[in-house]
């Protein structure tokens, strides 16, 4: 389920004078998050819906969005069956309408692909020989390695969704990051997963190996690969031979209508604008880098601006505090991170256009958290 802001109170976000600094923390720290930081446990597939947006709305994750394919919830009982409705005949025990249902307790797991490691432990899982060799060899054409051969899986407020294969195959997760909307980075790692789905009566099942790809809208960091696994009733899952992967140094955003191509900030993208006598609003989403959110949130600025006089403009300034009367020409968006840990889209809008050689502001470290930015870019008005 999304939550839609329509232009009035969208705008009514910017800021009603100059900004004093080029990003609010606390609106970062306070913003929501989304549902899923990784994938969930006993999911073979998943897509994640990203933010999109438009002029007249923006579009933010509230709550969690439905899989494209069966996520096991977890489950405490011992029931044969979870039908919602009656079967036409009374099913074998065991079986939904005359099928394993995989979301009953105890029931037989989709088999993952990989080996049967023996003897059947997370420490042997983890010095498994093939995985280490596997994950070390693997190279994605297009794509940077930022890391390899960890026992942990990417983590992040960044996720788009994820694959399970029949083999570790970096160069066809690199395929499915190539043809999902906002992916620039992805996770390829082998996972031990219970062969039976874990309950009362079956609390520790026997181990199978799925390999599993995951697409992240941020780049992918050795810093937030922290997820090494967890347990289902007493199984222990396990994660090895995790490799990441990014190609945010070579994509260039989409272009939203009505605005220049756009430049990057910095040289590398490292660097934001903060110029605070031409700043007239910013913004957080959290979730995947999308710089057409920031247009969104242009666009209905700039949209209110048109369609007011100036008495209103300068009226509405000075009595509700709500609207900034400047129209926007430029803005700068840019992936967030906090401690190396990708968050979301920032948005600043300016009054005034910079080259991008103009970007000279990297937040650093403020009190105990060190604040970094990747993928900063800029983009003008069309006159």
């Amino acid at each position: 389920m999304y939550q839609i802001f329509i232009i009035a109170g969208f705008v009514a976000v910017a800021a009603a004078s100059p900004a004093a600094q080029a990003i609010d923390f606390s609106l970062v720290n306070s913003a929501l998050s989304p549902t899923f930081t990784s994938s969930p446990w006993g999911a073979n597939k998943q897509s994640y819906p990203h933010n999109t947006a438009s002029s007249s709305s923006v579009e933010v994750p509230t709550t969690t969005p439905q899989p494209t394919a069966t996520t096991y919830r977890r489950s405490s009982g011992t029931s044969t069956t979870s039908s919602d409705t009656s079967c036409p005949t009374q099913p074998e025990a065991g079986t939904y309408c005359g099928f394993i249902n995989p979301n009953d307790a105890c029931a037989p797991q989709p088999d993952g692909y990989g080996p049967h490691v023996e003897p059947d432990t997370v420490a042997a899982f983890r010095a498994y020989p093939e995985f280490s060799q596997q994950a070390l060899a693997a190279a994605a054409p297009g794509y940077t390695s930022t890391f390899k051969n960890l026992n942990a899986s990417f983590s992040a407020k960044t996720y788009l969704g994820l694959t399970t294969f029949t083999s570790y195959d970096a160069p066809l997760c690199a395929e499915y990051c190539n043809k999902k909307d906002l992916c620039t980075g992805f996770n390829i790692y082998v996972e031990r997963d219970p062969s039976q789905k874990p309950a009362e009566n079956c609390t520790q099942p026997a181990s199978i190996t799925n390999y599993k790809c995951t697409l992240w809208g941020s780049g992918v960091s050795a810093e937030s690969a922290t997820n090494y696994g967890g347990y289902r009733r007493n199984f222990q899952i396990a994660i090895a031979g995790s490799d990441g992967f990014e190609k945010t140094n070579t994509t260039i955003p989409a272009t939203p209508p009505g605005w220049h191509q756009p430049k990057k900030c910095g040289g590398d993208g490292s660097k934001v604008h903060n110029h605070p006598g031409a700043c007239i609003g910013t913004h957080f989403f959290p979730g995947a880098y999308n710089p057409a959110l920031c247009a969104a949130y242009a666009d209905a600025q700039n949209a209110r601006h048109a369609k007011s006089s100036f008495g209103q403009k300068l009226a509405s300034f000075w009595t509700s505090g709500k609207y900034n009367p400047q129209k926007c020409k430029f803005f700068n968006s840019y992936m967030l991170k906090k401690n190396g840990r990708p968050l979301g889209t920032y948005c600043g809008l300016y009054s005034k256009q910079y080259d991008g050689s103009a970007a000279d502001y990297s937040p650093g470290w403020q009190g105990s958290t060190f604040w970094g930015i990747e993928s900063s870019w800029s983009f003008s008005i069309k006159p």
